[in-house]
């Protein structure tokens, strides 16, 4: 895997994919799930606005196998993509993820995504706000506190725009203000 700090790529996915991913993300039907902490392994009095939605295209326990569904095989090629891109050996995890309207400016709890040494990629898939930021701190889940960690870099939310970065640095995203819900396509490789 090639060395990477932090990268950003706009138009990662092109125009015509991008507006097929948006439009079944959005659908009605779509299976999301519901999750009590969107960013750390256990909830408590602390994480109670830090809940969201997602949906598992290839879980933590089954290194590079989707599972056999129709999303997974329909996002698949952009996951490859991106492998190539980083030229990574390995796909960890992959999972959409969905926040939520929060009007005050939720930042969710600051965390790493897996233990291991990795490289984390988040694609953006709607028109949305609500920053991903990049402490300059390299930790464990559920990191220092935001107000005690300088920022390394804070990334908007731009459709189609992928970010790469290295997976030890402790990272978090806001909820958004202005719309309705904040979608993106999340993966962790090796």
């Amino acid at each position: 895997m090639r060395a990477i700090d932090i990268e950003v790529v706009d138009d990662f996915v092109s125009p015509s994919y991008l507006k097929a991913i948006q439009d079944s993300l959005s659908a009605d039907s779509f299976d999301w799930h519901f999750q009590a902490s969107q960013s750390l392994t256990e909830w408590d009095e602390y994480t109670i606005q830090d809940f969201g939605f997602s949906h598992g295209l290839l879980p933590p326990w089954q290194q590079n196998q989707f599972v056999e569904t129709a999303p997974a095989y329909f996002m698949a090629p952009l996951i490859y993509q991106i492998k190539d891109h980083i030229e990574a050996q390995n796909i960890l995890r992959v999972r959409l993820d969905m926040t939520v309207l929060h009007k005050e400016g939720y930042i969710h709890p600051p965390h790493i995504d897996v233990t291991p040494p990795h490289v984390a990629a988040i694609v953006y898939v709607n028109e949305t706000d609500g920053p991903t930021v990049i402490y300059d701190h390299k930790g464990q889940f559920g990191g220092p506190f935001p107000d005690q960690m300088e920022i390394k870099q804070s990334i908007d939310p731009k459709p189609g725009r992928l970010v790469v970065f290295d997976g030890s640095y402790v990272h978090t995203g806001y909820s958004p203000r202005n719309h309705q819900n904040r979608i993106l396509i999340n993966a962790v490789f090796s």
